[in-house]
């Protein structure tokens, strides 16, 4: 499958991060949900619509659930749903994601 842009620029973001921070991030769900919020309000401040965020999230999420072991019992319950979703369902995952750290 060809990476589009969009996920090699997550894919490096996420490779930069400095192993503490993402080790933060990835351990305390509050954490993640929390980075999440962050990058959403990034990313609608430069004007990307919720489609793109949303793809931006199922990008995130196919790169964790491929790269990184879960580290608390909601990745872990992440993860089994993404390993058995289809592109569509993960989609809707991606929208849930979004919708639960957008608020």
């Amino acid at each position: 499958m060809k990476k589009d842009k969009e996920q090699i620029k997550i894919e490096n973001e996420i490779h930069a991060m400095h192993g503490v921070t993402k080790q933060q991030i990835l351990e305390d769900f509050e954490e993640f949900k929390a980075y999440l919020h962050q990058k959403i309000s990034a990313g609608k401040k430069l004007g990307l619509d919720d489609s793109k965020i949303i793809k931006s999230a199922a990008i995130l999420g196919d790169y964790l659930a491929k790269h990184e072991e879960p580290r608390n019992a909601e990745e872990k319950l992440l993860q089994e749903l993404w390993d058995i979703a289809d592109d569509n369902e993960k989609q809707h995952l991606a929208q849930l994601l979004v919708k639960l750290a957008g608020h």
